[in-house]
């Protein structure tokens, strides 16, 4: 039979000694792996944010170049060029072809030019300028323009006229 060996006391401490050390030794080492490990992510995190600075900066610098050709277009010389080049002819509108509304969206009295805009709706295919309730009733003309049958060879413009003589 085997005898019984006591651990002496001076055996214990240092067995109990490794391991306090071997426990802070081990505990430095998960420690510098997270660190190494939080470094590269706030490294990383560094790039992108430089990166999207960056393409901020080429974005504003892109805007400010947008914003001035916009206001080069838009001098009165410029736009007097696109209006020669594309054939176009502008004017000012006259007195008569101002609509002017109150704070609340309705006609103010006595223009002229609603007057000529009833006159021009009777008169015309579309009512381009008008009362509220003119609009609804060309409106209401053509839909049911359209939605009426069409005789053969019959263009929109024909439905929509026999359409109004309803």
């Amino acid at each position: 039979m085997k005898r019984n060996r006591r651990v002496s006391k001076r055996m214990s401490r240092i067995s109990v000694h490794t391991m306090h050390v071997g426990a802070v030794l081990l505990a430095l080492f998960v420690m510098g792996i997270i660190n190494l490990l939080a470094s590269s992510t706030c490294d990383q995190l560094t790039k992108r944010m430089n990166e999207g600075e960056k393409k901020l900066k080429q974005c504003e610098a892109e805007y400010e170049r947008a914003v001035a050709r916009w206001d080069a277009m838009k001098s009165s010389d410029n736009l007097d060029r696109a209006l020669v080049k594309w054939g176009l002819s502008m004017h000012y509108p006259k007195e008569n072809q101002i609509v002017r509304f109150d704070s609340f969206g309705n006609l103010e009295p006595g223009q002229t030019s609603v007057a000529l805009a009833r006159a021009r709706s009777q008169n015309s295919f579309s009512a381009s300028v008008s009362a509220p309730g003119e609009v609804y009733s060309a409106r209401r003309a053509r839909a049911q323009a359209y939605s009426a049958p069409a005789r053969q060879g019959e263009s929109a413009r024909q439905r929509l006229a026999r359409a109004r003589r309803r």
